[in-house]
């Protein structure tokens, strides 16, 4: 979603929002994995195919429904395709793409943090809660792809909504679309897996067919 114009923001609030966004990339930056994309040629073109897409579906979001302007996060499916830590780094180069194009909420920091860590984050945790259910692949796909992209969604709308109210806006247009947004992120997001683990497994870091696929007695 994007900000609506008529909400102000102080330059107190752009600079702590950028200063705990870099903290967060910085702790993406610490031991991030380069080896698993290092002289992988498949690997570093679908992260680069994969920041494109979500650039571009960005700006084809709806147009002002209910006072806001809709689009897909792709938070839930960059931390399964490629974990957390390269999810993050992902959603704010995509953060950082719309900050040169003018239309960005809150500006770079706090457009990163609610949709792109904020989602991740609640994405790892539903991720979490799924080991404790058998290993299967339409878990991993309802659960990991459907079900966590819809509360991803949930928890970035009604941050904004927060967000929005504590500076004066109005928050009812985020909280009118909750639910039909976060439905349709997680029927894409849910898509996108089950295509992926179907067809291209090997791009998927939190998918292992060893576990997934695996006869059971």
């Amino acid at each position: 979603m994007k900000l609506p114009a008529t909400l102000s923001v102080s330059a107190e609030l752009h600079a702590f929002s950028i200063g705990v966004a870099v903290l967060v990339l910085l702790w993406a930056a610490w031991r991030l994995p380069w080896e698993k994309v290092r002289g992988d040629n498949e690997a570093q073109r679908i992260f680069a195919i994969f920041i494109a897409v979500m650039i571009v579906m960005r700006g084809l979001g709806t147009q002002s429904v209910l006072g806001v302007n809709l689009h897909f996060l792709g938070a839930s499916i960059a931390t399964l395709m490629f974990g957390a830590r390269f999810a993050l780094l992902a959603l704010a180069c995509i953060s950082g793409a719309w900050v040169l194009l003018g239309q960005v909420w809150l500006g770079w920091g706090a457009d990163f943090l609610i949709n792109g860590a904020l989602p991740v984050a609640v994405t790892v945790g539903i991720g979490l809660l799924m080991r404790k259910l058998p290993a299967h692949i339409l878990i991993y796909v309802l659960g990991n792809g459907f079900f966590a992209a819809i509360m991803a969604m949930s928890v970035s709308i009604f941050a904004k909504a927060l967000t929005t109210h504590l500076l004066g806006g109005n928050a009812m247009p985020y909280i009118a679309a909750a639910i039909p947004l976060s439905f349709a992120e997680g029927f894409f997001t849910g898509g996108v897996m089950a295509l992926v683990v179907a067809y291209r497994p090997q791009w998927c870091a939190s998918f292992d067919d060893d576990v997934y696929l695996a006869k059971r007695d």
